[in-house]
């Protein structure tokens, strides 16, 4: 009988498989708003325009980095009995929140619109060297928004 103090090439093969599944996240995994709830990732955050037929809320958006790539979120934000702002809904804009996107946000603004707030921002592509301009246009309604990318060069 042959004994071998080294293992064969399938059961390192199946060894190496068990510890890279162990960790595996599938592609094109959505990443909501409470993946970025802590200071670390969040670098920054805008309160501009307001929304409701009588101005009772305001919007906040809310830009993360994690993944070498931009994640973004606007908030319906309104006022509890004490005061305190509140999310009351939050949108997730799809086309930057996966980590397929590999699209980095830079020099973002913030300003009030006749029907919510425009958001603008330079994006990088981690697909190709173009530089583009992004503009999110959100609201009036809750979780509603419009995304536009144009290329710059």
């Amino acid at each position: 009988m042959k004994t071998t103090l080294f293992p064969t090439r399938g059961a390192l093969l199946a060894a190496w498989l068990a510890l890279c599944g162990a960790n595996a996240q599938a592609l094109g995994a959505d990443y909501s708003y409470e993946t970025f709830k802590t200071p670390d990732t969040v670098n920054w955050v805008q309160l501009c325009g307001t929304w409701g037929k009588d101005h009772q809320g305001t919007y906040r958006v809310v830009h993360a980095e994690q993944f070498a790539q931009s994640f973004l979120y606007v908030q319906w934000m309104g006022r509890d009995a004490n005061g305190s702002l509140q999310a009351e809904h939050t949108v997730a804009i799809a086309e930057l929140d996966n980590d397929h996107a590999e699209i980095a946000l830079s020099d973002l603004t913030c300003r009030a619109s006749p029907r919510g707030v425009v958001v603008t921002a330079k994006a990088s592509s981690g697909h190709d060297d173009k530089l583009r301009r992004v503009t999110i246009e959100v609201g009036p309604a809750a979780g509603q928004y419009r995304y536009r990318a144009q290329r710059t060069r």
